[in-house]
């Protein structure tokens, strides 16, 4: 895959398309997060569902944005959002990815202006190298970590994933049930998340 190429793609998306491609992204990062906060042994019953709130983004934000809606999810989605610097556990760094993924979809929302598909792609594409290196770099030279993200299958398939995400949206004429269906299951990919994860 030419990757300038696709990132100039990812450029001209816009509108309804670019927040359903970020927020396939956020959809397919899920599980990190879900398996990350229930891990986690804080009471959380005060705290919407994850998989709740994302429902409800893909209700309230692709074809016609409802902004009271949008912004009473996204402070459900921020209550969520861990620290990662003092953080000790690793799943804390996926799972603020998929909540910014998350954050970002519903931005695009409220303010259209903003192209935000690129740095969306980069940060699905960031989680899947900061796992790699996490669970697989110790004692690699940086050279050797290069090499390993250039031949790594996770890569291949995140890229394999946006290329094909980026080509239904492109070809869609509008975003209706059957279209935002279609890109759920190919986010949801079997329950397995851009890092491999399943709940299952």
């Amino acid at each position: 895959m030419n990757k300038q190429k696709f990132q100039k793609k990812l450029q001209s998306l816009s509108a309804w398309r670019e927040r359903a491609f970020i927020l396939s992204l956020a959809e397919r990062a899920l599980p990190n997060a879900i398996l990350y906060i229930t891990s986690l042994e804080a009471d959380d019953s005060e705290y919407m569902p994850l998989a709740e709130i994302i429902e409800g983004v893909w209700q309230h934000l692709i074809v016609e944005p409802n902004e009271e809606q949008i912004i009473a999810l996204l402070d459900h989605v921020m209550a969520y959002v861990p620290e990662t610097e003092d953080s000790e556990h690793y799943g804390a760094l996926p799972t603020a990815d998929c909540l910014s993924l998350l954050e970002q979809a519903m931005l695009g929302g409220l303010n259209e202006e903003k192209r935000r598909a690129l740095d969306a792609s980069q940060t699905s594409l960031t989680t899947v190298l900061q796992f790699i290196d996490f669970s697989e770099g110790d004692d690699l030279s940086e050279n050797q970590l290069i090499k390993l993200y250039d031949t790594h299958a996770l890569v291949e398939r995140e890229f394999s994933f946006q290329t094909e995400l980026n080509d239904i949206l492109r070809s869609a004429s509008h975003p209706g049930e059957e279209l935002i269906a279609e890109l759920r299951a190919l986010s949801q990919d079997g329950g397995v998340s851009n890092i491999g994860i399943s709940l299952s």
